[in-house]
């Protein structure tokens, strides 16, 4: 469970707000017995003197409430009351709002307890917040990111390996769901081959024993489609979940669902659906990978950064892609795409200038890939 109870956080407030309480009470207390002992007597025979003539009075002797041990108790205590009253409501809408989720922190095994929040696909929310949690660890935590670097002992690899492969998996989600919007590519038209003209078997890429043989070079199978999105979640469930589900049903059947279904603000809205999640994964990843220069003792993260680059450029690659679509002008134009669009873009360059900066002595010495290669070299020349 990744959601901790908040009267943990409570708990751990109540003296800080009884110090306050007291302390500002105390003041109050000073400062009243201070103007009554000066201006209280004139203010009180003011105030009997203008009653006296609207009511009839009987003279008697009142004592000094400045001196009265029993009476500054009193006020002393009402006012404890009522500003620990005023603290704890700051204080509940301090944790309720702003106080961030820590749970793995008290586990046992901390690095476990992240890696099965990001896993808990069947709560969203919770998900939500591990990848949230991650991105607090990845950026200001460097005790755990360093254990999550050298955590190398587990039977299902180590604790980077997987913090990783689902990082990337959002981010690979978001990308077959763009390449599955993109239109289809027209077949390029074949020139007709000339009498008497050589021709390269090799040119199209079949091996020389499929050409002879007569046999079609083998087709690569199609991306898998991505996941339905479940648009109501876990919460909705029996009637309420029968009755939004027909109701969905019906409008995407209906004329104007299939107008509204069609549209590229449509899509993009499907696409961008946890893009704050996005934004955490992406960011959290190439943190890692940074960091990895000085705190990855056993290189485990040197062997996948050609894989992580690939996923940032491939969904790079796709968001320009369908930036330009929505434009129809074939050029990147921040002022026609998708502001979700935009802001993706620039996460995703962003992160690449993080690591271009970061690993630009070694780059040399990584290997990567020719194309990677290529595409690195315009971040390194500020040119992306």
């Amino acid at each position: 469970m990744l959601e901790q109870s908040r009267i943990h956080a409570l708990k751990d407030r109540l003296p800080m707000s009884f110090s306050r309480a007291f302390g500002f009470a105390t003041s109050v207390l000073c400062k009243f017995w201070l103007a009554y002992f000066v201006v209280g007597w004139g203010v009180y025979r003011s105030v009997c003197g203008v009653l006296a003539r609207i009511f009839s009075t009987s003279a008697y002797n009142v004592a000094s409430p400045l001196f009265s041990a029993s009476m500054l108790a009193f006020w002393l205590h009402t006012f404890v009351l009522v500003v620990l009253t005023w603290e704890f409501a700051h204080q509940l809408f301090e944790i309720i709002v702003t106080e961030p989720t820590r749970i793995n922190e008290l586990s046992v095994d901390r690095n476990l307890c992240l890696l099965s929040g990001l896993r808990h696909t069947e709560s969203p929310l919770i998900q939500h917040l591990a990848f949230q949690e991650l991105y607090r660890v990845a950026a200001f935590s460097m005790e755990q990111r360093v254990e999550i670097l050298t955590d190398i002992d587990r039977t299902s690899g180590t604790m980077w390996t997987q913090i990783s492969a689902e990082c990337i998996a959002v981010i690979s989600a978001a990308t077959g769901q763009l390449k599955a919007q993109a239109p289809a590519e027209k077949p390029k038209p074949v020139a007709p081959i000339k009498k008497g003209e050589a021709v390269d078997v090799r040119a199209g890429g079949a091996p020389m024993a499929d050409i002879l043989q007569g046999r079609k070079p083998a087709v690569p199978a199609p991306p898998p489609a991505p996941a339905p999105v479940d648009l109501f979640g876990v919460e909705a469930q029996g009637l309420e979940k029968y009755v939004l589900t027909t109701l969905r049903d019906m409008l995407v059947r209906s004329p104007l669902g299939q107008r509204i279904l069609r549209s590229h603000r449509a899509q993009s809205t499907s696409v961008f659906a946890n893009f704050q999640q996005q934004v955490w994964a992406i960011r959290s990843l190439i943190r890692l990978v940074e960091c990895s220069i000085t705190e990855d003792k056993y290189g485990v993260v040197q062997t996948d950064i050609a894989r992580v680059l690939e996923t940032l450029f491939a969904y790079l690659i796709e968001l320009e892609r369908s930036a330009m679509q929505s434009d129809g002008s074939g050029a990147y134009n921040v002022q026609t795409a998708n502001r979700q669009t935009i802001a993706m873009v620039q996460v995703v360059r962003n992160a690449l200038y993080v690591f271009t900066t970061s690993f630009y002595e070694y780059l040399e010495a990584l290997k990567l890939p020719p194309q990677q290669a290529k595409q690195l070299q315009a971040f390194a020349n500020f040119s992306a």
